[in-house]
């Protein structure tokens, strides 16, 4: 029915363990299709509906009726209704992340947890950057087998929390993907566990999803295939589903295959493009695109063969163009993909504009997971929304003021800087125009410029991420009157290694200067309960909330502060943003003290 080769040398493998892939070089199934076309009805074949249940005869299943399947049914092929008009091309978009787990993993995953439980494996152990951990840890509780993953630091959360909800058991491993894969291979060889991951099996899990795209298209072949690229498993079990099918005779040609990669990460792209047969290791990688950040591809090689034997591409784009691309897919068309899949998009554009996909071509877009699985990559590119009271004039000013005519996203550089000196309330302007296509009325500007001399003062040049931060801030900032009845003059804190801080601060309230003394267990809660302290024979309240969001990297990054103060039964809002954590604090009390006086 099948044999297991070495793709590089061809030679036949014959593994005593559940590892399927060589130490150095990845390994593949190869299945007896005529055998397989000799006892096949095609009549029958091409008339029925695809799911994933029909192609088990061309998978290296032995024992069918004891498949893992959690009822897949095929992910939607959807004609795009304005991108593609708009881009020039005849765009379809194969929305993977309709699969149980929310990405196209779980083609893989259902053969492998098969094959997996089919040899006798008494646990499955995998490397992931997110999504195959939810598919796994899903597919290996409904065949009840134990499942363990390792990821690397810094996974999103989303995909994480289905790990978990699936029973999965989760090792988080200091370093890159490949370290944890590393890691995992060593394990599985160690302990007798199935390893899991972008090997051989996987692979022929994934070429179910060029079966289906050719039924979906009524056996109709497209123009080009465009596939992100993170290990190149995907990328090649499209090419082998596609050879697949013309050796059985379902189709005649096979499309020009695309992959695409994030600048921080083209192994496979830095390949192609000199025209070499091997894949380099890279050195680092940086993409906010989790999912495709792979600095040694494991089937790179599978990749490059589907690109360069379909006469097709392999192009790298920036994460602001993924991200630009994520956007314009979700307000063009309504499809909310994750960031590696927006990939394809940005990367269809590029060769557009570069001449090299003519117009009016079919070209098929691979989405490969959902955007929910990611959103934090979304988040960071937005701007937050205002916070209001709930008044109707407090909309009817944003309205009015046109604060949801501009941009709602921005796609640039955030580490480029836009000031170095205090910029004025036309610098502001002129960029809240350039950046945000934005016009705010000059309140809201005096408070920007406020926020930004601040952060001048404190020795910080502004960069674009720190001016979206200020903006934020105000924007979060509730709306108190003009009227301060409340300012802090000056603060003095004085901490050291294994003991408390002391602070002092000097305010001004209504026109009366006040001090006020305190010890806390940090910088922070002593200037808190300075200020309380200060304010004692003013005004008496309790603090019942205090927010952080560190916006940013580095040890200079912007700090957003938000503190709800408490007097009898009412509440009073306030928050700051600085590089500084105690002056962000400060700042947060001083507007929710005059929140009560307004």
């Amino acid at each position: 029915m099948y044999y297991l080769r070495d793709f590089v040398t061809k030679e036949t493998v014959n593994p005593s363990n559940l590892v399927f892939t060589g130490e150095t070089t990845p390994w593949e199934v190869v299945m007896d299709l005529d055998s397989i076309k000799s006892k096949m009805n095609l009549d029958y074949f091409r008339q029925s509906p695809p799911n994933l249940l029909k192609y088990l005869p061309l998978l290296p299943i032995t024992q069918q009726a004891e498949f893992i399947t959690l009822r897949e049914s095929a992910t939607p092929l959807i004609k795009s209704r304005k991108l593609g008009r708009n881009m020039g091309v005849e765009l379809f978009l194969k929305v993977e992340g309709k699969n149980p787990t929310g990405s196209f993993k779980d083609r893989g995953t259902a053969v492998e947890v098969s094959v997996a439980r089919e040899k006798g494996a008494k646990a499955i152990i995998l490397a992931s950057t997110g999504n195959m951990a939810a598919s796994c840890a899903c597919y290996a509780a409904a065949a009840g087998i134990p499942c363990f993953i390792l990821v690397p630091e810094g996974v999103p959360p989303g995909k994480l929390s289905q790990v978990l909800a699936f029973g999965g058991h989760i090792v988080q491993v200091k370093g890159t993907y490949n370290d944890a894969a590393d890691l995992a291979y060593k394990i599985a060889v160690e302990m007798g566990f199935y390893l899991a991951g972008d090997y051989a099996f996987r692979l022929e899990g994934a070429k179910t999803a060029a079966f289906e795209v050719i039924d979906q298209m009524l056996f109709q072949v497209p123009d080009y295939l465009v596939v992100p690229i993170g290990c190149g498993t995907n990328i090649g079990g499209y090419y082998k589903g596609f050879m697949d099918y013309y050796r059985l005779g379902l189709i005649d040609r096979l499309p020009r295959i695309i992959g695409v990669q994030a600048t921080g990460a083209q192994a496979v792209v830095n390949s192609f493009d000199e025209k070499r047969n091997d894949i380099q290791i890279l050195p680092s990688i940086s993409t906010l695109a989790s999912a495709i950040a792979v600095a040694n591809p494991i089937d790179g090689l599978k990749a490059l063969e589907a690109i360069n034997n379909t006469n097709g591409f392999a192009i790298a784009v920036t994460d602001n163009e993924i991200l630009a691309a994520q956007h314009r897919m979700a307000k063009e068309e309504g499809i909310f993909a994750e960031s590696s899949a927006a990939a394809t998009i940005a990367g269809l554009q590029k060769l557009i504009d570069q001449g090299k996909i003519d117009a009016h071509k079919k070209v098929l877009c691979i989405l490969t997971g959902d955007g929910l699985k990611d959103p934090q990559v979304v988040l960071k590119a937005a701007i937050k929304p205002p916070t209001i009271y709930p008044q109707i004039a407090e909309f009817n000013q944003l309205y009015q003021n046109g604060f949801f005519d501009g941009k709602s996203m921005v796609f640039v550089e955030k580490s480029d800087i836009l000031f170095n000196t205090e910029p004025t309330n036309a610098d502001i302007a002129r960029e809240l125009q350039n950046l945000l296509s934005a016009t705010y009325a000059e309140d809201y500007i005096n408070k920007i410029q406020l926020s930004l001399k601040k952060m001048i003062q404190k020795g910080k040049a502004i960069t674009v991420s720190d001016f979206q931060d200020s903006i934020q801030s105000v924007l979060e900032s509730p709306k108190h009157s003009q009227e301060e009845v409340f300012t802090v003059l000056d603060f003095f804190v004085d901490t050291a290694k294994d003991q408390k801080a002391n602070a002092h601060v000097t305010v001004n309230i209504s026109g009366q200067e006040y001090t006020g003394k305190a010890q806390g267990t940090g910088p922070v809660d002593a200037v808190i309960k300075s200020l309380t302290n200060a304010c004692r024979d003013t005004l008496r309240f309790k603090l019942t909330e205090y927010k952080v969001e560190i916006r940013g990297q580095g040890t200079d990054a912007n700090v957003y502060v938000e503190m709800k103060l408490q007097k009898d039964s009412s509440n009073s809002i306030g928050s700051g943003t600085s590089p500084d954590i105690i002056q962000a604090s400060i700042e947060a009390f001083a507007e929710a003290y005059n929140g009560f006086s307004n």
